[in-house]
């Protein structure tokens, strides 16, 4: 686990959390192998009912990212709004997954769920 983060709060992620942070790291990209690795070993808190979510790794390898959101997806909401997955990365760790839907009103269907990503270029 990185320094300074305690695991309080923290719990083993799910398989479909998995399986999207998988997705999202599929794409080559500066960093992308390393950050594969982290997530042997993540567990992840809740953020928000959008799912967003802290992530946490003990994993001592570090990526070499050149942004700190080097991969971002969005799918469209039931309702037809865009919804943005953000991976945020600090210090060469994975940190958050941030969900944004581009309106105030709450994600109706749950990031873990979507069968298909866009991917916007890094």
């Amino acid at each position: 686990m990185r320094a300074g983060r305690s695991r309080e709060g923290f719990r083993e992620i799910r398989a479909q959390e998995a399986a999207l942070l998988e997705r999202l790291l599929a794409r080559e990209f500066p960093g992308s192998a390393e950050l594969r690795e982290q997530l042997r070993t993540i567990s992840v808190a809740e953020i928000d009912a959008d799912g967003s979510l802290r992530l946490s790794t003990r994993a001592s390898i570090r990526a070499a990212v050149r942004r700190r959101i080097p991969v971002e997806a969005s799918y469209v909401d039931r309702d037809g709004v865009r919804v943005h997955l953000l991976l945020h990365v600090v210090d060469g760790y994975l940190d958050e997954l941030e969900v944004l839907r581009e309106d105030p009103a709450p994600v109706m269907n749950r990031p873990a769920d979507q069968a298909e990503l866009d991917f916007d270029q890094a």
